[in-house]
């Protein structure tokens, strides 16, 4: 019978063509990728391709990030990932595009989103700790009511809440409450710019004439 396969022409025909389509179906899909970014506009990423495609090229693309509103990670330039391919368009949730995506098969590079990969060479500084980091430090805050906003940055640490706040940094901290102003620093405590350790108060004892109490005693 395998003898025969040779002089079956069709039935070879059939299969090889079988052959084609299931791997042209298979070129079509999405490909993930690793690449590296290049450049960062927001909530978009352009990635390079990090892959031996000789002699093709693949460009360069922009792409969204794979990450929600309510968690923003600071992707910086040289940073690395893999590309996740998604089955139909995306430009209409990731704001590239428009309308509404339907079944239409995309092409392979069409639908991709940015997501990072861990490396070796950066460990975390405490396996049993969540880490947050960016060049500029981190913001937490809340997006209903009277905003409370936690920042740390190269200038330090601020809490703020309406308009009162709580900021320490390199000269020392300073609470703002209600109108007040105290600040701890080098040179002590002040209330509303009074220096605590200068500070003094007016005795009236009776009919007797009026005394400055001093300074205060340690």
């Amino acid at each position: 019978m395998s003898k025969n396969y040779t002089k079956l022409w069709l039935q070879r025909t059939l299969n090889e063509n079988a052959i084609g389509r299931a791997q042209q179906a298979i070129r079509s899909t999405g490909r993930a990728l690793p690449c590296r970014v290049v450049a960062v506009q927001g909530a978009l990423v352009t990635v390079n391709f990090e892959v031996d495609t000789n002699p093709w090229t693949i460009p360069q693309l922009t792409i969204p990030k794979a990450e929600s509103p309510w968690i923003r990670m600071p992707t910086q330039v040289g940073d690395f990932g893999i590309t996740m391919p998604g089955d139909t368009y995306l430009g209409g949730v990731s704001g590239i595009g428009g309308g509404v995506a339907s079944l239409t098969q995309r092409g392979n590079l069409s639908s991709l989103v940015f997501v990072p990969i861990s490396n070796k060479n950066s460990p975390p500084i405490d396996q049993n700790a969540a880490q947050v980091q960016g060049p500029n430090g981190a913001i937490i805050r809340n997006t209903q009511g009277t905003e409370t906003r936690e920042t740390i940055n190269q200038d330090g640490y601020n809490l703020t809440r309406g308009s009162n706040s709580f900021v320490l940094d390199d000269s020392g901290i300073t609470l703002t409450f209600g109108g007040k102003v105290v600040k701890l620093d080098g040179s002590g405590l002040t209330i509303d710019g009074i220096l605590f350790d200068m500070h003094t108060h007016t005795y009236s004892p009776g009919t007797n004439s009026p005394t400055e109490t001093g300074w205060p005693q340690s």
